[in-house]
């Protein structure tokens, strides 16, 4: 036995350890434009290369994967978020790059993306540790629209307690653009709802997350079709939002949660480095990247939002 615990490697105890207390936390961000250097054949990425209007450099990638790494360690004093979805991701390369040349290598995330037809080559990815969260199957949801958009990400896992978990991760189109976007936006709420209602059938007490920038506040009507089916926004009421605009803080980005067995306990990450003073409307803003081309040293635009989940008794 003494052989055998000499032999293992160091890195199996650091990660028993890191993963070993704490509540199942899930995390969702928006982390704004977070490409890689390389143009994508095919994708309209040309503003985020180095000859591009942004002179998008890899010190530059570099500094923002490693200000993405830093927030998540940073969310949950207790231990590393299980779960995090991300927006606007650009390739593999970045999530490769985040997981292994980051200080998340050390704490042995996995990832899955999405590799959708928006135009601009960004797409949704899951984060998860192989120990606390069993991938059990995932899937790519495309909806045919108008303009083409980001798939919805669809992933069933199996979490330390042993329950199943279906999360569903999405980006949904802009509201900008009059009643086609709106056309949009529904196809791709139905056909994921459409998914989520056929999980329901095989397994009634499903305990089922969506999570995601819906690039709207969810208020009446917009969350009936959710509410119908037992939904509830974990981050209703939360401070101050995660979306400043002309002065106003809404909230975009949202974790919905449809279970009888989990209580929660729901964020938003307004960690001091993520925010910067807002001259023109008083108080604070999130600090992004850039600011129009200039370069501001930032992350995104967005806040995270975050929730610990445990079991009733």
């Amino acid at each position: 036995m003494k052989l055998l615990l000499l032999l293992l490697p160091l890195s199996f105890f650091f990660l028993s350890t890191a993963w070993a207390q704490g509540d199942f936390t899930i995390m969702s961000w928006n982390v704004e434009n977070a490409f890689d250097i390389h143009h994508d054949a095919g994708k309209n990425d040309e503003e985020f290369l180095p000859e591009g209007n942004h002179r998008w450099s890899r010190q530059r990638f570099f500094r923002k994967l490693n200000d993405i790494a830093k927030t998540i360690v940073a969310i949950d004093s207790v231990k590393p978020i299980d779960i995090i979805g991300l927006c606007e991701v650009e390739n593999d390369t970045v999530l490769t790059y985040l997981t292994q040349r980051t200080p998340l290598r050390k704490l042995g995330y996995r990832y899955i993306m999405t590799h959708s037809p928006d135009e601009r080559g960004i797409d949704v990815a899951l984060l998860y540790p192989h120990m606390r969260f069993r991938l059990l199957s995932h899937e790519s949801i495309r909806v045919p629209t108008s303009t083409p958009t980001r798939d919805v990400l669809h992933a069933t896992g199996i979490m330390p307690t042993g329950d199943t978990l279906d999360i569903y991760l999405l980006h949904l189109p802009s509201k900008l653009g009059g009643a086609p976007a709106a056309q949009r936006r529904k196809a791709v709420t139905g056909r994921m709802l459409q998914n989520i209602d056929s999980v329901t059938q095989t397994r009634p007490h499903a305990n089922i997350i969506v999570m995601g920038d819906f690039n709207d506040e969810l208020t009446g009507r917009r969350m009936k079709p959710f509410t119908g089916r037992g939904f509830i926004d974990v981050m209703e009421g939360q401070k101050p939002g995660t979306y400043k605009f002309q002065g106003q803080w809404s909230t975009l980005d949202h974790i919905l949660i449809k279970s009888t067995r989990f209580q929660t306990e729901s964020h938003i990450a307004t960690l001091p480095f993520l925010l910067e003073p807002d001259p023109t409307n008083g108080g604070q803003k999130p600090r992004r990247t850039f600011l129009g081309i200039r370069y501001n040293a930032g992350i995104s635009d967005h806040l995270p939002v975050w929730m610990k989940i445990k079991r009733r008794e």
